[in-house]
């Protein structure tokens, strides 16, 4: 028994190996660090999307007014320009804008300075006992968050 044991500890093959598996480890463990690095550095974050009406009806600002001739429904055809940044405040070519509600609608695409020109839109309705509303703007474009403000537009009817 103990000449046995003496022959484990004084035999040298397992020491032949041992380097070569080492080696091998560590090149799979480099390996699948780069790997894992590489998938981190890969990932981007969504940014963030800000936008403003800036004119509505060659007017400055978000509020349309609508002429009422007696209390009953009004249509009203309407254009507005829009304005779409980041987060940094710099333009987001690209971006596909909607404006819609009170049964009008209308959509354009931003240019490389940001600006979305809304023109030839469905008119929108107030009905008879409607005095105000709001239209809801909503914008995608790759690499940032959904946007979405329900009182993008407000719409007032002015005697």
């Amino acid at each position: 028994m103990v000449k046995d044991r003496r022959r484990l500890f004084d035999d040298e093959r397992g020491v032949e190996g041992l380097p070569v598996h080492l080696i091998v480890v560590l090149v799979v463990g480099v390996v699948a660090l780069a790997a894992m690095v590489s998938a981190i550095n890969g990932f981007k974050p969504q940014k963030t999307l800000t936008a403003s009406v800036i004119s509505v009806n060659s007017k400055d600002g978000n509020l349309l007014r609508v002429s009422s001739s007696g209390a009953g429904v009004v249509e009203k055809t309407w254009s507005c320009v829009v304005k779409v940044t980041d987060g940094d405040g710099a333009p987001v070519s690209g971006a596909s804008v909607i404006l819609h509600g009170l049964s009008g609608a209308g959509s354009d695409d931003t240019d490389k300075s940001g600006i979305a020109k809304i023109n030839n839109t469905n008119a929108i309705k107030l009905n008879a006992n409607q005095n105000s509303g709001y239209l809801t703007m909503e914008i995608t474009a790759p690499g940032f968050y959904n946007y979405k403000n329900e009182n993008a537009l407000a719409v007032i009817r002015v005697d």
